[in-house]
């Protein structure tokens, strides 16, 4: 049992962040427990590309994380089963302080990187660092996430210090972000890049081999610090497009599906597999959310009357029903996941810009802020992956409703990441972080560009910024809802983003796997440490 002395006020703070992030805080009914099988590959597709680089720090997509996660450990880890709770990692305990400004950790003993080397608090400490404080060379895409943390201090082999400058209602789920992988101290030391090229950690699995366009591979790390664990001899991560990943699935090719299903392929997978599968989600949304990163550093998109009518011309209502065939990713939300404690009612979303009922009338006031802004024929260019044409034709068909233009570029996916990256679009397809639904996660991809590689609107709003901490240090119910929805309408007007849909994930597993069910996040259960093949090697 993991130690936390913490004040009523700290206390209330963790319980609160609970009951934020899910609405599944009932217990559930008890599951038989189920004697894991050691033995056996696990084999599953990963539909999103390939990966761009090798450095969990330097990326925020599961193209990456999916194939190097098992490699890695982290100080703690969100916990599937407790969502949205933290269990340990390479944390055996820890505690916060009454005031919420220092967290310590005390680590599992004996714990060795796959290359025989024992890890200390000083790897954990240099990788941390590294997260919130690059050095010159080396991109985080998280170092906002941190910027509550003081210093990080390893006053011995064994313990780690965050102090913090401030009080963070999420900070245990940000220190167990799935990104934060540790890495060898030595190592950095030699080259602070080198986890871009080399994979070498504490996780489960060896890194074996890669494949470009074929395939990860990685197996058992006998060394590995939880007893018993990991189940699997190894895994193999596919290399496949998405059609072909759905394929594979009712072929019995590969043991579960990354990306959601739609209806059809629902219907297509149990006529083939029949009880050789259970079919599980489609009951809430995930964290999940796709938009549109408005370019705000380009005229006229730098006016936010200007971005404000290209989201107000998009019909959400009638969109969901229209997505709903073609992708998981189809249901209607604002900022803040659909049924979760901090979103709007229908009504209530109704009321903010682009959300309104009456399509007619706010393409009349969409046309009417173009006109304002003294914009006409305006063509855009919108950059999309191609894994998503459909919300090209989607986007295209909206605005041309109020006499907008659109380029429709779908590019691979390392041409999308690169295009989006250095600003090259006027609209871009985009989400938050969906590793978890708190809005201190969701929405540090809107804080300030100048520091902030993942906010790629590039806007620079300081208001937006007062608002974003105002939220995280709310610490009761009612005021971070009214916090938070300070910042969300705040957002929506200034259109920074426009809102799409969000995932309402299906999967289908096989019966073989042990250890897989249900899960709010497709960021969970990265590492496969926890997961078995009831027919273990046979």
């Amino acid at each position: 049992m993991n130690t936390r002395r913490c004040s009523n006020l700290v206390r209330t703070r963790l319980l609160l962040c609970a009951a934020l992030l899910s609405a599944a805080s009932t217990a559930q009914a008890q599951k038989p427990v189920e004697t894991p099988v050691r033995g056996g590959t696990l084999v599953f597709p990963v539909h999103v590309g390939e990966p761009g680089s090798f450095d969990c720090h330097g990326t925020t997509s599961p193209r990456e994380m999916w194939r190097i996660a098992p490699h890695y450990s982290a100080l703690l880890q969100i916990d599937a089963d407790r969502y949205p709770q933290v269990k340990g990692d390479l944390a055996e305990s820890w505690k916060v302080s009454p005031d919420g400004l220092t967290y310590e950790f005390k680590l599992r003993p004996n714990v060795k990187f796959h290359d025989g080397t024992s890890l200390t608090s000083n790897d954990v400490k240099v990788s941390y660092e590294r997260l919130r404080n690059p050095p010159p060379g080396v991109i985080s895409m998280h170092k906002v996430m941190f910027e509550d943390v003081k210093s990080i201090e390893a006053p011995d082999e064994s313990t780690v210090v965050f102090r913090m400058s401030g009080p963070n209602s999420a900070m245990l789920q940000l220190i167990g972000m799935p990104f934060a992988c540790v890495y060898s101290a030595k190592l950095l030391a030699e080259d602070t890049s080198y986890p871009s090229k080399k994979v070498m950690g504490t996780g489960p699995f060896r890194f074996t081999r890669y494949s470009p366009g074929q395939e990860w591979v990685g197996e058992r790390f006998d060394g590995y610090f939880k007893p018993g664990q990991p189940y699997l001899d190894g895994f193999r991560a596919l290399s496949i497009v998405g059609t072909a990943a759905t394929n594979a699935v009712i072929a019995g090719q590969v043991a579960f599906n990354m990306r959601g299903l739609t209806p059809s392929e629902i219907d297509r997978v149990k006529a083939a597999r029949g009880d050789k599968v259970k079919i599980v989600g489609r009951q809430t949304a995930t964290g999940v959310h796709t938009w549109l990163a408005v370019n705000s550093a380009r005229a006229p998109l730098n006016d936010a009357r200007v971005r404000r009518a290209l989201t107000l011309a998009l019909d959400r209502w009638m969109g969901t029903k229209a997505m709903e065939p073609l992708t998981s990713i189809h249901l209607m939300g604002g900022l803040y996941r659909p049924g979760s404690p901090l979103a709007r009612s229908p009504k209530e979303l109704e009321k903010l810009p682009g959300f309104g009922r009456d399509i007619n009338a706010a393409r009349v006031e969409a046309r009417r802020l173009l006109a304002e802004a003294g914009v006409t024929n305006l063509k855009l260019v919108f950059v999309n992956s191609d894994p998503y044409p459909f919300y090209g034709v989607y986007v295209l068909d909206q605005l041309r409703q109020i006499g907008v233009t659109v380029e429709h570029h779908i590019v691979a996916p390392p041409t999308f990441v690169a295009r989006r990256a250095a600003g090259d679009f006027d609209l871009a397809l985009a989400n938050p972080l969906e590793y978890m639904d708190d809005p201190t996660v969701q929405m540090s991809s809107l804080l300030p560009f100048k520091d902030n590689p993942s906010n790629y609107t590039r806007s620079n709003d300081s208001r937006l910024a007062a608002l974003f901490v105002a939220q995280k240090r709310a610490l009761d119910l009612p005021t971070r809802r009214q916090r938070a929805q300070e910042l969300e309408e705040y957002v929506l007007n200034q259109s920074y983003v426009i809102p799409l849909f969000w995932q309402n994930w299906a999967r289908a597993i096989s019966s073989d796997v042990g250890g897989l069910d249900d899960m709010p996040s497709n960021f969970l259960k990265l590492d496969l440490a926890d997961l078995w093949m009831r027919t273990g090697g046979k």
